[in-house]
């Protein structure tokens, strides 16, 4: 079956990744991290901007409040405008906060995972954190190898949790007070695919991952089994979000520099003309959902 993918934007991202849809505002966030830069693109008007420059950026939270929640190299940060933002939490026990992705829980809380990759591969395990409206800090989860995308299921029972570099998609049970139990392996990806990156989760608790070096977006049910693949023109695709009015657009990021610190599929051409860059639009007959919301005081 095929799909209308059509690019919604080439802004030469050397690694686009944390699309976020802001319903209210009827636009698209999402960065390139190497670049320290938030694009948006506004579907009202077709207008594609920099909102933001300077601030490392990896993943990307709406908040109830004014301003955003951004998470990078730094920490977690409510953004407010250019140069204009509070740091809600930079270490944790005297680590740095290296935060690669994020999402808000049900209550506000933000889960954020850490990586510590350097040119030569994994320097430390990473751990998934649970950082409070009032800035508190926890860990949920650690020995994270390459820590990336995150997501709910629709009765936010269920937190699944991408550690690429393991080829893992794991999913836990969310406890009442944001802590999780039960961990068990939802996906493990084949060594000849691409690795597991950015996720999403649709209206009927399907997990979409975007697979970096597998140059597709893979749907699977939730028992884990693969529902739905769908081919893009990148190779290095990073990671997916729903939006739209009715929320049936699925976007896409890739990235344009070639990385070859992670463990690639047998074959893979680190020189392909089609590494990355630009943000695609895939049209579906699948809903998502809206994301939840930070809320810091």
């Amino acid at each position: 079956m095929g799909y209308h993918i059509e690019q919604v934007a080439n802004m030469n991202d050397k690694c686009g990744e944390a699309p976020t849809w802001d319903a209210t505002g009827r636009r698209l966030l999402w960065v390139d991290n190497e670049s320290d830069l938030v694009h948006e693109f506004s579907t009202d008007t077709g207008r594609i901007a920099v909102l933001s420059r300077g601030l490392n950026v990896s993943g990307i939270a709406l908040h109830r409040g004014p301003g955003l929640v951004f998470g990078g190299a730094t920490g977690l940060h409510l953004w407010l405008g250019q140069d204009n933002y509070r740091t809600i939490a930079s270490e944790y026990q005297g680590e740095t906060l290296s935060i690669n992705d994020l999402i808000a829980g049900p209550h506000g809380r933000i889960y954020a995972g850490t990586l510590f990759w350097g040119p030569d591969g994994m320097e430390k395990p990473g751990r998934l954190y649970l950082i409070g409206g009032d800035g508190s800090v926890r860990v949920v989860e650690e020995g994270v190898h390459l820590s990336n995308g995150l997501g709910f299921s629709p009765d936010d029972r269920t937190l699944y949790y991408t550690d690429s570099s393991r080829r893992l998609i794991s999913a836990y049970d969310v406890q009442a007070d944001g802590g999780l139990a039960r961990r068990r392996v939802f996906v493990r990806v084949p060594d000849d695919e691409g690795l597991p990156d950015g996720l999403t989760v649709d209206a009927d608790g399907f997990v979409w991952s975007a697979q970096w070096y597998g140059g597709q977006v893979v749907r699977y049910d939730p028992q884990g089994r693969v529902a739905l693949r769908i081919r893009m023109p990148m190779l290095q695709v990073s990671s997916v979000t729903f939006g739209g009015a009715d929320l049936t657009d699925l976007y896409v990021t890739t990235a344009g520099h070639s990385w070859r610190g992670g463990p690639a599929p047998p074959g893979y051409d680190f020189d392909a003309p089609n590494i990355g860059g630009p943000l695609y639009r895939v049209r579906l007959d699948v809903r998502g959902r809206l994301e939840h919301q930070a809320d810091f005081r």
